[in-house]
């Protein structure tokens, strides 16, 4: 049998560093960081492997916040949830503040968990500062661990206090069988605001792992649940929901929403969580457009399916519908759910494992040659002046996403429309049916061949493919618009970057 993992819970009141503390033991910005108080709503997870470490870190939200979702009952069940289930506890508190009301309240509730609190002082930014800490011996709990996540000060001593008595790394590596250190199949929940997504990966659960409420943004970090099930071992993801670019005004919406962006790409399956009651927006198309590039298997979730059919929606004309919005995911099957009903909902994860097992497969070089001959008999790609583009020989190199290499004569001669052709033909033949495929056009090199390709190898189809960012920077955005013509100068062209005028000769 198998030593569990540690688990460790960070709690404390908000504003004390809890987030900044996560991201230090970490090591990488996980948990959105900003002085607003009740950034951190839900429970994030994520395993600390660093310098002969290993634990589970759990960063909770802060106990006693009142924020405008009103949301206090809730983020306290959470962090209860928390200190149950948590091998070590370490308790942050601010050393610029000291002691306040609520730290005392804090400390009475940890108090009959005293054997496996850590005090930590946080903000102990310089070593005068050190002097000061001496008041927080008056909560009664021990010996504080000062440390500073801003300046990386005390986080050695952290992690050696967190880890006293517990499993070590070589007892835990030692204890991990085959069958344990197979990975977790990361499936992601996507989609914009108020969609349903928590309410999804709660029904999943069977809990309520993380918070639902009708007030939209509730989910502002990617936060990561395991769940071991008959069908497998998964981790959900459940993102918070993105808004339209220009409606991105606080910082807090901008970081969730490059969070989404990581978690996407670093997962294997892609949910996409449409609403069933609500247009296919700008957002939903741009998501769906995201999946696609970036390779990830989707599943098209369309949920509050009982409100569209009370409205009188039928599944066939809904389909059609939907597929003449999103084209670029015609091949995404499609699930009908209503999460709050626990309708559809157990679809999804053998969904999953049928996805990721098809995004792993293979079409012997063989298949693929013969398909691409039927489909060059069928139609041929353009004609430049007196030349053809040939198409020589295909052969599948890289699975998840399966990539297809193309042999031609001339790389750059390939266009948009006739890779989406192919690439339509190759999936309705093969078994690689319901996931995306990339297919990469490679120029012939041969001291016979006339090597005049502008580019060698084409490997997306259009300029929107090549910036598959959901979040592009003002600056980037300003940059490839370029100078306007006109402007202050009441519609005069700028002298420096004008077009020079060439002088006729005088005969």
């Amino acid at each position: 049998m198998s030593l569990a993992l540690p688990t460790v819970a960070i709690v404390g009141r908000p504003n004390v560093g809890k987030s900044s503390l996560f991201n230090r033991l970490i090591g990488r910005p996980i948990a959105i960081v900003d002085p607003t108080a009740g950034v951190t709503r839900d429970r994030l997870l994520h395993e600390v492997n660093r310098e002969g470490h290993r634990f589970d870190l759990v960063d909770t939200g802060g106990i006693g916040i009142v924020d405008e979702a009103k949301l206090e009952a809730d983020i306290e069940t959470q962090i209860d949830r928390a200190i149950v289930a948590a091998d070590r506890i370490v308790f942050v508190l601010d050393a610029r503040t000291g002691i306040t009301d609520l730290d005392r309240r804090i400390s009475s509730l940890l108090r009959e968990h005293q054997d496996r609190v850590i005090i930590a002082v946080n903000k102990v930014d310089h070593l005068e500062m050190e002097g000061e800490t001496h008041e927080f011996l008056k909560l009664g709990m021990g010996d504080a661990v000062l440390v500073s996540a801003e300046q990386r000060r005390g986080i050695d001593d952290l992690l050696e206090a967190i880890s006293e008595g517990m499993p070590s790394v070589a007892d835990l590596e030692a204890s991990e069988s085959a069958a344990a250190a197979e990975g977790r199949l990361k499936v992601c929940f996507a989609g914009r605001r108020n969609v349903g997504k928590s309410s999804l990966t709660n029904a999943l659960l069977g809990e309520e792992r993380v918070i639902v409420a009708d007030h939209a943004g509730t989910t502002r970090d990617a936060v990561d649940v395991r769940l071991d099930c008959d069908q497998g071992k998964f981790v959900l993801i459940d993102t918070a929901g993105l808004r339209k670019k220009r409606q991105l005004r606080q910082d807090l919406e901008f970081y969730a929403a490059c969070r989404t962006e990581r978690a996407i790409s670093r997962s294997h399956i892609v949910f996409l969580v449409l609403d069933a009651a609500d247009e296919v927006g700008v957002v939903d198309k741009k998501l769906a457009h995201f999946c696609e590039v970036s390779g990830k298997p989707t599943v098209l979730v369309i949920n509050k399916w009982d409100l569209a059919q009370a409205g009188g929606a039928d599944r066939a004309k809904y389909e059609t519908w939907l597929r003449n919005r999103l084209p670029g995911l015609s091949f995404a099957p499609i699930v009908y759910t209503s999460a709050l009903k626990g309708r559809g909902a157990f679809e999804l994860l053998p969904l999953a494992v049928e996805l990721h097992e098809e995004n792993q497969m293979r079409v012997p070089t063989a298949d693929l040659n013969k398909l691409l001959a039927m489909a060059v008999s069928k139609r041929r790609p353009r004609k430049i002046g007196t030349s053809y583009t040939k198409l020589y020989y295909a052969t599948q190199v890289e699975a998840e996403p399966p990539t297809i290499l193309v042999s031609v004569n001339r790389a750059d001669w390939i266009e948009a429309g006739y890779a989406r052709y192919l690439e339509n033909y190759l999936r309705e033949r093969t078994v690689l049916a319901r996931v995306p495929i990339r297919i990469v056009f490679k120029a012939r090199s041969s001291k016979f061949h006339e090597n005049k390709d502008a580019r060698p190898v084409t490997m997306a189809r259009t300029k929107a493919e090549r910036n598959t960012r959901l979040i592009v920077p003002k600056a980037s955005r300003k940059n490839e618009r370029g100078p306007k013509a006109g402007g202050k100068s009441g519609g005069k062209a700028d002298p420096k970057s004008a077009k020079p005028t060439l002088k006729r000769r005088k005969r």
